[in-house]
């Protein structure tokens, strides 16, 4: 009888201690904003960066190099960034610069907005928490929801999703390292049907006092179209603010051809132009 009363006092007691439990385990997951705060402090990001490294292109569905070039990056923090591939068949500008975009492909404005794929350096060249916490939302990220979740045994903050829901947008935080590690996005194809997207970002390196990945993946769906290899990075290089000035690259290329393809046959490059387009969209 004495044991069964103990039993009765006991189960109360240790309900209550799982509730408290719980609820002390939700109190420790961070706030998107807060995390957000905390990867841009952690990873502290130089005010002007250059990166050398090799991007590639995937045949989906069997992982094999379809073509690959080597690209130079330059960011200037904060909200500057410009992409450049100068090959013998292809030369390509990209500029992104407070919110403004334009890409241009052997000597002709193709875009003036960004691709889903461009978007996987927005998380590295903001310095303001809101600026990045705005662009995240204009991508469908929800601020309101965070969880706890694992990837290949990391621990992560979850942004925009619940664990194991992965059929909304979302950002992946390494809650030791407050590294981003994953992105998940939902792209509308010109059919209005949307399929999921999702960049890895690995093998980080410390250089000096900043840190940034070595390896970048691009997902659709289960297959992978494109990867980025970091071969060299260069801490606060001298540049001039002119390579971001997209409306003095608009003005200059808005004739079209400029005098180093003017020999090139138009036919030719309208077919380069697709040809990239098709294999980076």
């Amino acid at each position: 009888m004495h044991c069964f009363r103990r039993l009765i006092i006991k189960i109360p007691i240790y309900v209550c201690l799982s509730i408290l439990f719980i609820s002390s385990a939700n109190a420790y997951i961070l706030k998107g904003e807060h995390v957000l705060q905390l990867m841009i402090e952690k990873n502290n990001f130089p005010v002007r960066l250059f990166v050398n490294q090799q991007i590639s292109f995937f045949d989906p569905g069997i992982e094999s190099i379809n073509t690959e070039y080597e690209q130079w990056i330059r960011y200037r923090i904060p909200e500057q960034f410009r992409s450049d591939i100068d090959a013998y068949d292809l030369k390509q500008i990209h500029v992104v610069s407070s919110g403004n975009s334009l890409t241009i492909i052997d000597g002709r404005i193709v875009a003036e907005s960004e691709r889903w794929v461009d978007h996987y350096k927005d998380i590295f060249y903001y310095r303001s928490r809101k600026q990045l916490v705005d662009k995240l939302e204009t991508l469908g990220i929800n601020f309101s929801v965070t969880s706890l979740g694992r990837l290949n045994g990391v621990i992560c903050y979850i942004l925009g999703a619940e664990y194991q829901d992965e059929s909304v947008p979302q950002l992946w935080v390494s809650k030791e390292t407050f590294q981003p590690v994953r992105w998940i996005f939902d792209v509308s194809d010109e059919q209005g049907l949307e399929e999921q997207k999702e960049i890895l970002y690995g093998d980080w390196k410390s250089h000096n006092n900043f840190r940034y990945p070595s390896k970048i993946e691009f997902f659709q769906g289960q297959n992978l179209i494109q990867s980025i290899s970091v071969l060299q990075v260069e801490i606060n290089p001298p540049f001039s603010g002119d390579l971001f000035d997209i409306e003095q690259l608009r003005n200059y290329y808005s004739t079209g051809i400029r005098e180093e393809t003017d020999s090139a046959d138009p036919d030719d490059i309208e077919k380069r132009i697709e040809e990239f387009k098709n294999i980076y969209e």
